[in-house]
């Protein structure tokens, strides 16, 4: 029997967008997170994304099985 993670986040829900899209075209870019912010707006509406998107950015992480808060971070410093 396999344990499934009862918590997926994979996407900034007002925009809509995966971040598995978001990284690699962050990464392409040499995008921050204020940078990927203006191009995409992902993050700049609820802000409920913003700290996976910071994770995400500094960890390379897509997939989430926690809640992150503004004020965590998840082994990496707020960007």
């Amino acid at each position: 029997m396999s344990w499934t993670p009862a918590i997926r986040i994979d996407r900034c829900v007002c925009q809509r967008v995966l971040f598995a899209h978001l990284l690699p075209v962050a990464r392409t870019h040499g995008w921050d997170l204020a940078q990927l912010q203006d191009a995409t707006g992902c993050g700049d509406q609820c802000g409920m994304c913003e700290p996976y998107l910071r994770a995400m950015l500094a960890e390379g992480t897509t997939v989430f099985h926690q809640i992150l808060s503004a004020t965590t971070t998840s082994g990496t410093e707020a960007a």
